[in-house]
């Protein structure tokens, strides 16, 4: 597995930037950018998009008591895109959502029983839970299927905050280090077509550095130029 720091590092050199001594304690603005910003959206996002193997990917069984509503585990982040992620082992069927208000009411004052159940999801980030109608008896046991917020491993435990120079990714390296680059990018206005230019500039201005160094001459002025004092650049370097 990769470091996060690994992870971190690589990305900061695809942006021109120089990795800090410490990741975890860095304070520079680029750092702090690149760790708690970019980083942290990247990692939303892949947890939002994909549903992923454990231990990132997990299931959760709810034993019926009677109750209409049941907690979720603190790293609950969402349901997997399947119609069987919440799947009733007693029906032997799935749940069916339900994802209003309204509905919910309608559902609840209406009373369900027979051959079918709905749920519904409801909380906030650490304190998600999920109700049901009718409510599961003793009897009743409902896997949920989730993605977790974890995404970082140490010493075989899963957590969801980089806290240690050990903190290892459970998500893809390679996809990981392209959210922070093309969020960097973004933020600071460098799109592909300035990218393409930028690259088309610099083979330009190569080769004309070699044809002078091949001939050993430069261009008239070339001494009081921007290239010389290389001023030229300084709109490129700042936009990187």
């Amino acid at each position: 597995m990769t470091l996060v720091t690994d992870a971190l590092s690589r990305a900061a050199r695809q942006v021109s930037v120089t990795a800090p001594s410490s990741w975890i304690t860095a304070t520079a603005d680029e750092h702090v950018e690149i760790r708690d910003d970019f980083l942290l959206e990247t990692v939303d996002d892949i947890l939002e998009r994909v549903d992923l193997p454990s231990p990132i990917g997990a299931t959760y069984w709810v034993t019926g008591d009677g109750s209409e509503t049941y907690s979720l585990p603190s790293q609950f982040k969402r349901l997997t895109r399947d119609h069987l992620a919440v799947y009733d082992t007693f029906l032997n069927q799935s749940v069916i959502p339900v994802t209003t208000d309204g509905d919910w009411t309608y559902l609840t004052d209406l009373g369900i029983s027979g051959a079918a159940r709905y749920y519904r999801l409801s909380g906030y980030a650490g304190n998600w839970s999920i109700s049901f109608q009718d409510e599961p008896t003793s009897a009743v046991t409902v896997k949920v299927s989730y993605v977790s917020t974890y995404w970082i491993t140490n010493g075989g435990t899963s957590k969801a905050a980089f806290t240690d120079p050990d903190d290892a990714l459970l998500l893809p390296r390679r996809i990981v280090e392209a959210g922070i680059v093309w969020r960097w990018r973004e933020r600071k206005g460098l799109d592909f077509t300035n990218m393409y230019f930028y690259t088309v500039v610099y083979h330009a201005i190569r080769a004309s550095m070699t044809i002078a160094k091949e001939r050993s001459e430069r261009f008239e002025g070339f001494e009081d130029s921007k290239y010389a004092s290389g001023e030229f650049f300084d709109k490129y370097i700042d936009r990187v």
